[in-house]
């Protein structure tokens, strides 16, 4: 089978010189990839560019085996099958063999072939990061001093440059490091707020010996936007950059310095797309923050999935009526936003497999002793999750209080109180009017002043 399928890419071959004639040899504009996946779940697998999109769509036969021309740049891509992916760098010319076990997937995951040494160490690296996993969790390494944290990053950049000794290609080889000197400044940029978080300390700062992140990076680096997690690289640089002037910076900030600083239009607009998807909600300058969004964004699809959320958000200014939910209890019994009516109401959307969630539950049970006998009420609703895993864990933490819970994902009220992640606390006044559609979280020392003024407005 395997015979038949490199016999028919090589007439595949032969056929397209025949109809290409103004191109004596095409062999190095495309990329060969052939192999054999193992035990694998479907009959096809993609491959994706950096942007996810999908490129090519490859069949397996029976055995698993496939072959494939592919006719694209030298770049980055992924290739998936099933819940399985493998990143892979392919460049015209090369003619790869594959072969994985889908069940041990990134253990036999090798290659063969021209270009092989390339994706042997993508395929080595991936390795290498699920072992290091434990310690770039943010609950790790948070918990170091300076002194040990630093070694960690010099170890993890260590082993990396060992394994890159294996590449001859020297484009590749500047663009992986490139990419393992970003993560290094991306965990160190990280490592003060990780602090912060960590020791509910949010004037925690380093000190004067501990490195200056992305020192030496040139934010508008053609090649950034080459390699994986590019955007996500620039997006934290410009963080550090803005995060080094001022404790707290409004996105408004953000998105002017996005306009000052990046040249690349198309980087532009991903960065400002992601920025107002993200963070529109937080602006305390929602008006300018959104005009000069439109006059950066020039992705029409962007500009009107924006404009969606920004009407939205017009709605939740302080004042304005709450959108209604509805919830139960875990007797079922349901609720509505007037069953609270007369009290200001303080809403905890969580869910019992978020651990931001979860941390903030001992802050809210003080608040809820607090203010006992005050006139508040703080609901406790479920979101995003499974009711028997929030049943489980009301029985086993003993939670008490109102404790309500809503399994649609897509529910009217989530929507409109443009919930795009979790915790989101929010807060009402005693006739279901809006205080703070985005509340200071129960740790978070600026809330009890704006309970204290809630509760006492007469």
């Amino acid at each position: 089978m395997k015979k038949q399928l490199l016999l028919g890419l090589l007439i595949l071959g032969i056929l397209g010189c025949q109809n290409n004639q103004d191109n004596q040899d095409k062999s190095n504009q495309k990329v060969i990839l052939q192999g054999q996946i193992k035990n694998p779940v479907s009959d096809s697998a993609i491959i994706l560019n950096l942007k996810n999109k999908t490129i090519a769509t490859i069949t397996l036969d029976s055995a698993g085996y496939f072959a494939d021309t592919l006719h694209i740049p030298a770049a980055y891509y992924q290739f998936h099958i099933g819940n399985q992916y493998a990143w892979l760098y392919l460049k015209p010319g090369q003619q790869l063999d594959m072969s994985v076990d889908y069940r041990n997937f990134d253990q036999t995951l090798h290659f063969s072939g021209k270009g092989a040494d390339i994706n042997n160490y993508l395929a080595q690296k991936t390795l290498l990061e699920q072992q290091l996993k434990p310690k770039i969790s943010y609950k790790y390494y948070g918990q170091l001093n300076e002194k040990d944290f630093i070694k960690l990053t010099d170890s993890i950049q260590n082993s990396q440059r060992q394994l890159l000794k294996s590449v001859k290609n020297k484009r590749f080889k500047n663009l992986e490091t490139l990419r393992n000197q970003l993560a290094k400044n991306r965990l160190i940029a990280s490592y003060p707020m990780v602090k912060q978080y960590l020791t509910h300390n949010e004037t925690y700062q380093t000190s004067k010996d501990f490195p200056v992140a992305y020192q030496n990076v040139n934010i508008n680096d053609t090649l950034i936007d080459k390699i994986p997690n590019g955007l996500d690289y620039i997006n934290s640089f410009i963080n550090y950059q803005l995060s080094q002037n001022q404790t707290e910076t409004d996105p408004y900030e953000k998105l002017k310095y996005i306009d000052q600083h990046i040249n690349n239009q198309d980087i532009k607009n991903e960065l400002v797309y992601k920025e107002a998807q993200y963070n529109l909600l937080y602006t305390k300058k929602l008006d300018n923050f959104y005009q000069l969004f439109q006059n950066i964004e020039q992705d029409s699809v962007y500009k009107a999935k924006i404009k969606v959320k920004y009407d939205n958000i017009k709605s939740l200014q302080p004042g304005e009526p709450s959108p209604d939910f509805t919830a139960y209890d875990i007797n079922g019994k349901e609720y509505h936003l007037k069953d609270f009516a007369g009290k200001a109401l303080y809403i905890d959307l969580w869910a019992t497999w978020c651990a931001p969630c979860r941390a903030e539950l001992p802050y809210l049970d003080q608040l809820k002793k607090q203010y006992k006998g005050q006139p508040i009420n703080f609901v406790s609703f479920d979101v995003y999750d499974q009711k028997d895993k929030w049943v489980q864990m009301l029985n086993q933490q003993k939670m008490t209080g109102w404790q309500l819970i809503n399994t649609d994902r897509d529910l009217p009220f989530l929507k409109k109180y443009v919930v795009d992640g979790i915790p989101r606390f929010i807060l009402l006044d005693k006739n279901g009017h809006i205080v703070d559609a985005n509340a200071p979280r129960p740790s978070q020392k600026r809330l009890i002043s704006l309970l204290d003024k809630t509760i006492n407005v007469k």
